[in-house]
């Protein structure tokens, strides 16, 4: 019984090797358009919101204190 083994585990493994040794190159250029494709992306925009209100409290409040020494 353990010889009817024997063959079939060789050609599973064969079989296993030559599909990673002929699809390797297409998975490593997948590999480096996702690599890319996540650093060109823009921040999330919570973090632009953040900036952006930030900023106009700053200005109304630069604005005020104007207003207040005339």
């Amino acid at each position: 019984m353990s010889r009817n083994w024997f063959p079939a585990l060789m050609a599973i493994g064969m079989g296993v090797f030559s599909g990673y040794y002929a699809f390797q190159p297409a998975l490593k250029e997948l590999q480096t358009e996702k690599d890319q494709s996540h650093r060109v992306q823009p921040p999330a925009p919570q973090a632009q919101q953040t900036s952006t209100s930030t900023g106009s409290s700053e200005h109304v409040t630069e604005t005020n204190s104007k207003e207040g020494q005339q």
